[in-house]
Formats: structure tokens, C-alpha cells, sequence
């Protein structure tokens, strides 16, 4: 049987040959986090120019016969607003008939005829 400073030092000897075959590795995985950072800094001025591409008259079918692929992210386009900005203030209101909240009664039970609770419920 091994005695413990033997079973040591195998244990030594493999870690030391693992270290070893993970020193490539680690090399490989700094390149590759590199080149995917500078990939990624290319992608917003790839998708504007693909759109570019496309605005003068490609289409997407003519460009991937180029070689250029559609951008997984495309330029953002600006919002806009999809109607006119007021004071704050809604252009129109609803009936007091039409509103939801008309035919739910208070906390307390207590509503008006119209359906329109009466006062603040106590607490």
C-alpha cells in the first residue's frame, strides 16, 4: 500500500499535468473573448449600414447573395409620438354611465343612485 506522501505526489503530478492542459485553453478563451468584444462593437454600424444597403434599393435576397447577412440587431428607430402631445389634459371623457368604476359600490356598501359611492369609506 502507498504511503500518503506518495499518494501526495500523484495527486501532485496529475493536477500539475491538468494545469498544464488548461494553459492553452485559457490562452484560446482570452483571444476569443476579444474578438467576440470587437464583433460586438461592429454590429450597430454593420445593421446601419445593411439598412443603408437596403434603403438605396438591395434587398435582402440580393445582399445575401453578396455574403451579407441580415443584422441580428438592427438600428433602433426613433419613436414617435403616435398622436399630438396636449397640456396633459384627455381630449375626451367618458360618460359617468360608461365608466367601470360606476357600478362598483364602496368599502362601506353605501353608493348614490348613478352608482357613484357617497364619501370616503371609514377607516
Amino acid at each position: 500500500m502507498p504511503s500518503a506522501d506518495e499518494i501526495l505526489q500523484k495527486m501532485k503530478e496529475v493536477q500539475e499535468r491538468r494545469m498544464a492542459a488548461a494553459g492553452p485553453l485559457v490562452d484560446v478563451l482570452a483571444k476569443r473573448s476579444t474578438l467576440l468584444d470587437q464583433l460586438a462593437e461592429l454590429d450597430e454600424p454593420y445593421g446601419k449600414a445593411y439598412v443603408d444597403a437596403e434603403t438605396a434599393g438591395w434587398t435582402a435576397e440580393e445582399l445575401a447573395r453578396l455574403g451579407a447577412d441580415e443584422p441580428v440587431k438592427r438600428p433602433r428607430k426613433r419613436s414617435r409620438p403616435t398622436g399630438r402631445k396636449t397640456d396633459g389634459k384627455a381630449s375626451g371623457t367618458a360618460p359617468a354611465a360608461a365608466s367601470p368604476a360606476s357600478g362598483i359600490p364602496s368599502q362601506d356598501g353605501a353608493s348614490s343612485p348613478g352608482g357613484v359611492t357617497s364619501g370616503a369609506a371609514s377607516g
